[in-house]
């Protein structure tokens, strides 16, 4: 689910980067599309676009569970204590 999400997430961002929730969203693929730029291993076309999507798909999907796990034990370690 978080994959799906982070998935149109990033391509709506990329399709639509003027505004700054977009480029937010877009930036950890922007990030490594620079790197790749300063190595010269610069991907172009639908490369530059695979990149950019992919890379912040991976990035917010990642930081969605890891949220959401968060989340979860605190939520667990909570409800503990109040049955206790």
């Amino acid at each position: 689910m978080a994959l799906v999400a982070a998935v149109i997430a990033s391509t709506v961002a990329f399709n639509h980067m003027s505004s700054i929730a977009s480029l937010i969203v877009i930036a950890p693929g922007y990030l490594v599309q620079a790197w790749l730029f300063e190595r010269h291993w610069a991907l172009g076309g639908a490369g530059y676009a695979a990149t950019m999507i992919g890379v912040s798909t991976l990035f917010w999907a990642v930081l969605l569970v890891l949220a959401g796990r968060v989340v979860g034990r605190l939520a667990r370690r909570v409800l503990r204590r109040r049955a206790v």
